[in-house]
């Protein structure tokens, strides 16, 4: 039976898992006691596992709570009112990039607004729906629309080609050198012919050029969990409670690439070949019986089949984390899940460091959901109280221990 894979995206079990979030944490030091990571080779592939948080007192990274530039403060009219953002990205004069549903708009550093591109439709410079943003060489940007169309645009917004992708392309990633990452969401099969239960479908990874010709495949993600329940011939595709998400991200010319089913990250060349295996082998992700109950009460007092359904087929286990980015630095970070019964928790990540050591964790502001992590600075969406979207630009001070002696 033919499902609408689009329908299940990676992009919607995100959205499901967003929540408010609190204060900053954290600090990192210049020089990390060895002893709190250990490395080793295996078969040709480096395995670094860290055992604990290097970050103390004397070294704090933080974010300050107030933003640096609110777009929704920085001028009036429809130019700063927003609703449903994608993605955001500051280009390298301090400009910001915002994506919305058909068209992009773009500030000055200070939050003026100096232009859009794009409008809803199917012809060149018209978008169904802007799928994914990204950022390559010379701050051009790639626009990833709902048909698998890639528009390409200029840092003044101008239109400077368009090429397409294979069918059911869920995101792109730059690799640098003129290269995209290109993840395929359900790529192989786009029937279900089972009986119920869960599933894991991989998504392929290939390569292409920055002009859509297709260089290689290298390899897989895992793809997401889902429930498939059957209602005699019908069939519903839904995601369990604490599904497990593969996340995807790219470093220079390499590519992250993890399952969340625990805290462990790979590394791959941009060819494919396993390099690197970052692993926190002792973080706990065991559900608690107050967890378990938590989740079970967010269902309501009358919940249907489904959702009951839903509810027994977690496996007792949290996802490990809901995202990965890479900073300019080459740190690496994780942003812990929250399950359904957790929207309303802050938004946290816990950053390793560009060779694996594991930092520490940082807690974002109330209502703030990161979207890109620069040297100085986090850029997102602050959801108010009254549900406005306000992309902001907040200050990362990436402070450090004082000098020994």
């Amino acid at each position: 039976m033919n499902i609408d894979r689009r329908a299940i995206s990676r992009l919607a079990v995100r959205c499901a898992t967003w929540g408010c979030c609190v204060s900053a944490l954290a600090c990192g030091g210049a020089d990390v006691d060895p002893s709190l990571v250990t490395q080793r080779d295996s078969a040709g592939v480096q395995i670094v596992e860290a055992f604990r948080p290097a970050w103390g007192d004397s070294s704090r990274w933080t974010v300050d709570p107030e933003p640096i530039l609110d777009l929704t403060r920085s001028g009036t009219g429809e130019s700063h009112e927003f609703f449903r953002v994608g993605a955001m990205t500051r280009l390298s004069d301090g400009r910001v990039v915002v994506s919305g549903q058909q068209e992009i708009r773009l500030y000055a550093a200070a939050g003026e607004f100096l232009g859009s591109f794009g409008r809803e439709g199917e012809g060149p410079g018209e978008f169904r729906q802007i799928w994914g943003m990204e950022r390559v060489s010379g701050d051009t940007l790639l626009l990833l629309d709902y048909d698998e169309r890639i528009t390409v645009v200029t840092p003044d917004l101008t239109l400077s080609r368009t090429f397409s992708l294979p069918l059911l392309t869920d995101a792109i990633y730059d690799l640098g050198g003129g290269t995209l990452l290109v993840e395929l969401g359900y790529g192989s099969m786009t029937t279900y012919e089972g009986t119920g239960g869960l599933r894991r479908e991989p998504w392929p990874l290939w390569r292409f050029d920055l002009h859509g010709t297709r260089i290689d495949s290298i390899g897989e993600s895992e793809g997401f969990e889902e429930l498939m329940i059957t209602r005699g011939e019908s069939l519903l595709s839904t995601l369990p409670f604490f599904a497990r998400v593969s996340q995807v991200a790219t470093r220079g010319g390499t590519i992250l690439r993890g399952s969340a089913d625990a805290m462990e990250v790979e590394e791959l060349a941009a060819t494919g070949e396993l390099i690197r295996i970052i692993r926190l082998p002792d973080y706990p992700l065991e559900l608690t019986p107050d967890e378990i109950d938590a989740a079970r009460e967010s269902l309501g007092e009358n919940p249907g089949s489904v959702a009951i359904q839903m509810f027994e087929a977690m496996s007792g286990m949290r996802p490990a984390y809901a995202d990965i980015m890479v900073d300019p630095s080459g740190a690496i970070w994780l942003e812990r899940y929250r399950g359904r019964h957790e929207r309303e928790s802050p938004q946290s990540w816990l950053v390793l460091d560009h060779d694996g050591t594991w930092l520490g964790q940082l807690v974002m502001p109330a209502g703030f959901n990161l979207h890109e992590v620069q040297m100085d600075a986090l850029l997102g969406v602050r959801i108010d109280a009254l549900d406005v979207e306000h992309p902001q630009v907040l200050r990362l001070r990436r402070n450090r221990a004082p000098a020994a002696g």
